[in-house]
């Protein structure tokens, strides 16, 4: 898992270089700092997740060069909120050091403890208990999941946002608007708090910082179970947070249905962006703006929504927690309906709402249900033969699942699939862990005098897995989890050598080579080519190129003799009359 790790990292950095400029000058740029460091210095009282242990940054560093270090110091980071606070796995690579700036939490130099006040929200977020009503309990019959952005309309977004000139640092063969196709590598998770102004709405609700931190606390452990199960399934998979209070809207969205929240959305990210377009480009493009910031290759938004002391924890529409299909982003109020009484908690709202960022159907029993046991979704287009829609084990499945019931802790093979982490030749590694490059130097045959140096040159490609989501209507966009690591050589069978790539490094789908060969007797040669990219994997065929390299020729007395019956001779006799 180092290679996928470290290849995402040398794509995200330059994302992130690309964004740095743009990212100085927002609206909330200035208080970013202070927020981060508040939001870390509650954290840093609260208990860690289990199996990980907290870190902690003194500076303010970029947050994606911060966590870059972090991973390239050997350790395992499964959610962060840079530039302070780290979580990273206890099986972190054996006598790995922490770089200069961080520190154990609990060790000297670490955060100063800020006691914690406790919340309505902590009170959702204890330890999960079964619910007595089975799999349907949770949402209580109410739908979570939103179709899926036409993909009409997400090509005519595309056209309206690379006109606002942002610029792009994906993974290979994303595109703008692919914010989480599936779930390997990198994800940013933006947590913005909008609050109402009371200019249109009354304001019912008001953000206290206990409150607030009690959300980004249950965002923690949510997160963290997913970098869980992605381990166990030797999956890279890290989680950046960034949080963002005090977003003024003229609307109070726990009083407005999901039918009119693109009204406060839009209210929300004008003032967080600067400036003014439809909800929908403005979501993709708060996403598209954390992932630079973050180095990541995915990113999420979550719109948290106060109502911490509503009667019935609903949107007027009978709404709670809900997400749209594939992104980007999902809104979860601080009450859900009547969790605290079905023993509930805000963290696994979270957890299953991001799950529908990468595609993963619901499999609960709901009123108005269109997630079939029938349809497929995702990246390979996996079945949903877990939901209980139209009956349970109607499709040959019943299995615990996060996506089905309360069970936090249990991610079944159908919703694993839909998130991109299907393994269709059951050899216990992901299939987009598989992908290998192919490489094409520019030359099959080479004809040259011995005696001189030979500088060839060619490109590697990553050879990416087709995107069969049939919500793309089977032909999205083409993308790997990979990137190329190198490109080697082998003259006549002899040790391998690597090439220079162009542009400086091997850090993206497609590089471009060049290497110097030095002189070579005359005869014919073999050059061997083979790339590697960053899932360890090597080229499944490898191309050759032969040198033919023919003696210099030689001066005059030297080496004379018959020529060969097939050289071409010049004769000088006199010259012909008339």
């Amino acid at each position: 898992m180092r290679f996928v790790s470290c290849a995402f990292a040398r794509i995200a950095l330059t994302s992130a270089l690309l964004f740095a400029a743009l990212a100085a000058v927002a609206p909330w740029a200035g208080a970013a700092d202070a927020q981060a460091w508040d939001v870390a210095s509650a954290l840093a009282s609260s208990a860690t997740p289990a199996g990980l242990r907290t870190v902690w940054h003194e500076g303010a560093d970029d947050p994606a060069s911060t966590l870059d270090r972090l991973e390239r110091a050997g350790f395992e980071v499964a959610v962060a909120l840079p530039p302070h606070i780290y979580y990273v796995r206890e099986t972190s690579r054996a006598h790995a050091v922490l770089p200069a700036g961080f520190a154990f939490h609990g060790a000297t130099g670490v955060a100063p403890e800020r006691s914690a006040a406790p919340s309505s929200v902590d009170a959702l977020s204890s330890p999960f208990a079964e619910l007595e009503n089975g799999e349907d309990a949770l949402f209580q019959g109410r739908p979570d999941v939103l179709p899926p952005v036409a993909p009409d309309a997400a090509a005519s977004l595309s056209r309206r946002v690379a006109r606002a000139g942002a610029a792009q640092g994906l993974p290979f063969g994303a595109r703008w608007t692919d914010t989480s196709e599936f779930m390997i590598g990198r994800v940013a998770v933006s947590i913005l708090f909008p609050e109402s102004d009371g200019t249109t709405d009354i304001n019912r609700y008001d953000w206290t910082p206990a409150l607030r931190d009690s959300v980004v606390r249950a965002a923690v452990r949510g997160l963290a179970r997913w970098s869980s199960f992605a381990a166990r399934r030797g999956i890279s998979l890290t989680f950046a947070v960034e949080v963002h209070f005090g977003l003024a809207t003229r609307y109070e969205p726990i009083s407005r249905a999901v039918a009119e929240e693109d009204n406060w959305i839009q209210d929300v990210l004008t003032g967080f962006l600067g400036y003014r377009s439809d909800a929908l480009t403005l979501a993709y493009d708060a996403a598209n703006r954390a992932r630079a910031r973050m180095g990541a290759q995915w990113a999420a938004l979550c719109f948290a929504v106060q109502d911490d002391s509503s009667s019935t924890g609903l949107f007027p529409d009978g709404f709670i927690s809900h997400a749209r299909l594939g992104g980007p982003f999902f809104v979860t109020p601080v009450k859900n309906g009547q969790a605290a009484i079905q023993g509930a908690s805000l963290d696994y709202y979270i957890e299953h709402e991001l799950t529908h960022m990468f595609w993963a159907l619901d499999e609960h029993l709901p009123f108005k249900g269109w997630w079939a046991c029938g349809l497929t979704t995702g990246y390979f287009s996996f079945p949903n033969s877990n939901s209980l829609v139209p009956a349970s084990g109607y499709c040959g499945s019943s299995a615990q699942c996060l996506m089905k019931g309360n069970y936090p802790d249990s991610a079944c093979v159908f919703t694993e699939g839909q998130i991109g982490w299907a393994d269709r030749d059951q050899n216990g590694r992901p299939d987009l862990l598989e992908t290998r490059a192919a490489v094409f130097p520019d030359s099959d045959q080479y004809r040259a005098i011995a005696g001189a140096p030979i500088t060839l040159q060619g490109r590697a490609l990553e050879i990416a897995l087709p995107n069969q989501n049939p919500y793309h209507f089977f032909v999205g966009d083409t993308i790997s989890a990979a990137s190329i690591d190198s490109v080697v050589y082998r003259i006549d069978g002899g040790p391998s050598q690597r090439t220079a790539p162009v542009d400086g490094a091997f850090d993206s789908g497609r590089e471009y080579f060049t290497t110097t060969i030095p002189p070579l007797p005359a005869g014919d040669h073999v050059v061997e080519w083979e790339a590697w990219n960053s899932n360890g994997l090597r080229s499944a065929t490898n191309r050759i190129t032969t040198l033919s390299l023919r003696a210099p020729s030689s001066p005059a007395g030297v080496g004379d003799g018959p020529p060969p019956e097939n050289a071409l001779v010049l004769r000088y006799g006199p010259i012909p009359s008339g």
